[in-house]
């Protein structure tokens, strides 16, 4: 087991007493009950980091025979197997409940959700139904039950409110719409507001596999507060640094609480920058840029990538389309698939689709259409509006 004074600090915690005291801690423990981390800890040093592909290979070393209690969707590759115990998942709703107050509180609330992932109950609707059916159930949750909150997947909100639009109708009596699960871009605001006039937008970033990390700022929404006080976050950048402020980078993550199955510089996928947020209302410290899955970005063909948010908001916001999901095969080909709505351009869309991806891909650029009546959602309810090529070895 290694010692206390042995155990190498991160460069991101240096300074910082709790984080180090916790750091410490969590891989003592680690160190002296998991067969995993008793070998992969044995050089000493600052523990490396703990990639998905590793966590694959090693998952049921890292379950150590405990029973599952939650598993990945697999949106990107295969299913992680996580397992909590009863006080670490206390303390995720303990979060759960403390970012609600934020926003001024708990409300009484309807949640559209993939129920193949979630508990069924009465104010719970699938997400694969019919949008007129989702809004059929969310009014009468309002009308009969009192509901004043939403708990929905940013994309499945932005397809009520372009129904709703579509309709010239809105739903003033909810408060407050949480987006869960999927990242929420700031492009979808104000579609979600014309058809939400009264609503506050909550946002949470999340993960199967460490609960609640990071919930959006009431009072300056480009950023987000970090749950610091479970989980320890380090944004590193190309060269295995600390990202200077604003500075995009991958998101580590050290669950400081999970002895049962622990996640140590836990490399999750995602990306993000650190910032300073100035609301002075959250002494918690906070990440901008959020930018979802590395495996969500697509590659130019010189090497570089491209943001999703440089095309999602023309694609999202064309007259034509109902829904879309991007896909790209090789550096230079990409497939769009696209839900029509009625009456659609199909000849006009895929001029201008052309003329996006050239502008962001180059001249070589292959593009694909696929006009289709359904683009499923994963097991666990996420949707991928693009999907970027893996990584190379």
């Amino acid at each position: 087991m290694a010692a206390m004074s042995d155990i190498e600090i991160p460069e991101s915690f240096r300074g910082r007493p709790y984080a180090e005291r916790h750091f410490r801690q969590i891989v003592q423990w680690a160190s002296a009950h998991s067969p995993f981390y008793r070998h992969f800890h044995a050089g000493g040093g600052v523990p490396p980091l703990l990639t998905r592909e590793i966590l694959q290979a090693h998952n049921e070393e890292l379950l150590n025979g405990l029973p599952v209690t939650g598993k990945t969707s697999g949106a990107t590759s295969v299913p992680v197997r996580v397992h909590w115990g009863a006080p670490r998942s206390r303390l995720d709703h303990k979060d759960n409940l403390s970012y609600a107050g934020w926003y001024g509180g708990v409300l009484p609330h309807a949640k559209i959700v993939a129920l193949s992932a979630h508990e069924k109950k009465d104010n719970s609707f699938e997400v694969a139904s019919p949008v007129s059916q989702q809004l059929d159930f969310l009014r009468a949750r309002i009308r009969i039950h009192g509901a004043k909150s939403l708990i929905s997947y940013p994309t499945n909100l932005v397809q009520l409110a372009q129904h709703l639009r579509q309709d010239g109708q809105t739903i003033p009596e909810l408060e407050r719409l949480v987006c869960m699960s999927e990242l929420f871009e700031a492009s979808q605001e104000a579609c979600i507001a014309e058809a939400f006039p009264n609503a506050r937008i909550a946002a949470t970033y999340s993960c199967t596999e460490t609960g609640m990390i990071a919930g959006r700022c009431p009072h300056n929404p480009d950023n987000y507060h970090i749950m610091a006080h479970k989980l320890g976050v380090e944004f590193l950048n190309a060269d295995g640094r600390p990202c200077a402020e604003g500075e995009v980078g991958q998101i580590v993550i050290t669950d400081y609480f999970n002895r049962a199955m622990p996640f140590i510089r836990y490399a999750i996928g995602d990306l993000a920058a650190p910032v300073r947020c100035e609301c002075g209302k959250i002494e918690l410290p906070a990440l901008t840029r959020l930018l979802g899955k590395q495996r969500g970005l697509l590659r130019h063909p010189d090497g570089h990538y491209v943001f999703s948010t440089e095309l999602s908001p023309h694609i999202r916001d064309s007259i034509e389309v109902r829904q879309y999901q991007v896909i790209q095969h090789a550096p230079a080909r990409f497939l769009l698939r696209v839900i029509a709505r009625d009456g659609a351009d199909a000849a006009a869309f895929e001029v201008r689709m052309r003329e996006l991806f050239t502008l962001h891909f180059g001249v070589t650029t292959e593009l694909v259409f696929d006009w289709c009546a359904d683009i499923p959602r994963l097991p666990g309810g996420k949707y991928m509006e693009f999907v970027g090529l893996k990584d190379p070895a």
